[in-house]
């Protein structure tokens, strides 16, 4: 059988691709296999605005907001005495109003089920069966892959381009050898509740502004604690009955409560840091239990050339922290897209194709190890709380201003993401301010309530952006975002006293010189791009790329 795109993995990032595919190329045969249909883990309740503006594409808009609780962002507990269980004060930071962007927490089972019967309904071929090998082309032929069916007989598909959306089975990963090795690993133990008391996740001294724009309840709830973070997601049943997910994620060599496998474990280990927790999970009735150990993993490549792709956790893992794993695999099966479209224009992708997996190794790396790192001082309020407010202000002025308006799929965009936003570039600068955070934080004086930050405020979502969502406002965020960090670099160093006048390397000033300019249209970012494209030819000619 022969298709022309052909998805490995029928869960949910498989399914969107498939969907997706299939609706922005409605002449193209797309074919999903996907496996035994089985109860098995799934995790990513939290959906965030990347990802709800790729749903609304395809035309799940509707089904969201009849089916699913809408969600009024992230909502975090810094607690500033981590160490005592009777201690109920929490720093509690919620968003300041109504977000303007939508968002909702979903039912994954029932999202997923919806997803594949609509696949099935717009003519998507669905193939029971397990991927048993493939046999890549580079040649410009077709890929073909072996499957078996449930009842042991195989059968052979072929398509031109091939999507690995094997989740954890990492089919081509595997196969191909482009496995990384990530030294700090975490586990993952989750479980949903019925029958609950939400009220008592208000049982607690909330250091917090008053809220009256929306019901707090229906948020991501994120506990911090040492070496480890815990979430509670409300959610609906298919009954449309009240659900909670709760998990804990801990990085394994930070954290010093033990391994987290069990009920029992778990009331053990966060009873220590938050009772409160405890309380509820104790009101209600379990549904199901998950765990998955040392989960996270890197991929050399996801994109290449000969046209195949990997994309979700069959390439990279992310950190559930702050839900960008649909929102990664939505902006990956955009660029899949766009990579088809440019070939079935006639156009070579070779360039292209190394360009978006460049851009999305940063993106995806740069929030990940940020968030490895964070582990190490979540037990630490307000450590924490500094580091979650520079990741809000990167992700609200950098990361989301640019997916929405198209910049990490379109050829000339993406040059400018990665000669301005190179992997390299964002490690270097966060670890720097997150150094100065320490030394800052080592001093018990600052350390009390009064110097900690609103980490979400209207400021730092970026509010007046989103109002227009316009393509020419970007350089104003991106500049905005320059002077926010330089402001609260110069306020960190302050708290240092005289020692703060002597730390050069955190004394630099921030430009960028786009300000109301469209940023695929300014002369200048095509000069630059143009210069270093020119490469040593350039460098005789008399530029210089820098």
């Amino acid at each position: 059988m022969t298709s022309d795109v052909l998805v490995m993995g029928g869960g949910a990032t498989g399914q969107l691709a498939a969907a997706y595919l299939g609706k922005r190329f409605p002449n193209l045969k797309v074919t999903v296999v996907e496996g035994p249909r089985k109860n098995r883990p799934i995790v990513g309740e939290s959906l965030v605005e990347v990802s709800v503006d790729f749903m609304f594409e395809l035309g799940l808009g509707a089904y969201l907001v009849e089916k699913h609780y809408p969600k009024y962002g992230l909502t975090y507990y810094f607690k500033p005495n981590i160490d005592d269980p009777a201690d109920r004060t929490y720093i509690v930071d919620e968003i300041p109003t109504a977000p303007q962007i939508l968002s909702f927490q979903i039912n994954r089972f029932t999202f997923d089920r919806e997803v594949r019967d609509r696949n099935l309904e717009n003519g998507v071929q669905l193939i029971d069966g397990n991927v048993m090998g493939v046999d890549l082309d580079s040649g410009g032929g077709l890929h073909v892959v072996t499957v078996q069916g449930p009842a042991g007989g195989r059968r052979m598909l072929s398509a031109r381009w091939l999507v690995d959306a094997s989740g954890r089975n990492r089919v081509l990963a595997k196969q191909l050898q482009l496995q990384e090795t990530v030294k700090e690993q975490k586990n993952v133990f989750w479980f949903r509740l019925m029958n609950f008391n939400p009220e008592i996740l208000s049982r607690i001294q909330a250091v917090k502004k008053q809220n009256r724009a929306y019901v707090p309840y229906f948020a991501t709830h994120h506990f911090f604690g040492k070496g480890n973070w815990i979430w509670c997601i409300p959610m609906r049943s298919p009954e449309n009955q009240p659900l909670i997910s709760i998990g804990i994620t801990y990085r394994r060599d930070v954290y010093p409560h033990g391994d987290v496998r069990t009920m029992e474990q778990f009331f053990e280990c966060v009873g220590r840091e938050h009772p409160v927790i405890v309380e509820l999970v104790r009101s209600g009735t379990i549904v199901d239990t998950n765990y998955y150990g040392s989960y996270m993993w890197e991929c050399r490549q996801r994109y290449s050339s000969d046209r195949w792709y990997i994309i979700g956790d069959a390439g990279d893992t992310v950190d559930p922290l702050y839900s960008v794993g649909l929102a990664l695999s939505s902006v990956q099966i955009r660029q899949i897209a766009a990579i088809i479209q440019r070939e079935l224009n006639g156009s070579d992708t070779k360039e292209f194709t190394k360009d978006l997996d460049t851009v999305l190794a940063a993106f995806q790396r740069s929030v990940t190890r940020d968030t490895t790192r964070l582990y190490e001082c979540m037990g630490d309020a307000y450590q924490c709380h500094l580091r979650v407010h520079l990741a809000v202000l990167k992700l609200f002025h950098l990361g989301l201003p640019l997916v929405m308006n198209d910049y990490l799929w379109d050829p000339l965009g993406v040059k400018m993401v990665n000669r301005f936003s190179s992997l390299d570039t964002l490690e270097a600068d966060s670890k720097k301010i997150q150094e100065l955070i320490r030394e800052v934080a080592a001093n018990p004086k600052n350390r009390t309530v009064e110097n900690f930050i609103k980490v979400q405020s209207c400021a730092s979502m970026n509010f007046p952006y989103y109002e227009h969502l316009r393509e020419e406002d970007i350089a104003a965020s991106l500049s905005k975002m320059a002077f926010d960090l330089a402001r609260l670099r110069l306020a960190l160093l302050g708290k240092l006293g005289w020692r703060g006048l002597f730390s050069f390397n955190q004394q630099r000033a921030l430009l960028v010189p786009f300000y109301g300019t469209k940023l695929r249209e300014s002369r200048l970012v095509h000069m630059v791009i143009s210069s270093s494209r020119l490469g040593i030819a350039g460098k005789n000619s008399g530029f210089t790329a820098r």
